[in-house]
């Protein structure tokens, strides 16, 4: 009797440390699979930031030269008128 209790022993020990491995190395990976999300997450907001960031200098530098042309223009009629 002793004998199948000793055997039933190391068994479950040795299932619940295979349960305990499968369950940090799940851990390690949603761990490593999250990070990655959020440096790809961080990395994407980055891009979109220089992009509008990109259509707001290509805004302002639009913006200056029609500026500059009016005031340009108001110049030329006073002067010549």
């Amino acid at each position: 009797m002793q004998s199948s209790k000793q055997k039933k022993r190391p068994q479950l020990f040795n299932s619940l440390l295979f349960w305990l491995f499968i369950l940090i190395v799940l851990f390690i990976f949603k761990s490593v699979v999250l990070q990655m999300i959020g440096i790809i997450l961080i990395a994407a907001f980055i891009c979109l930031g220089f992009y509008y960031l990109g259509y707001f200098l290509f805004g302002i530098i639009a913006l200056i030269i029609v500026v500059g042309s009016v005031i340009c223009a108001i110049c030329l009629l006073g002067y010549f008128l």
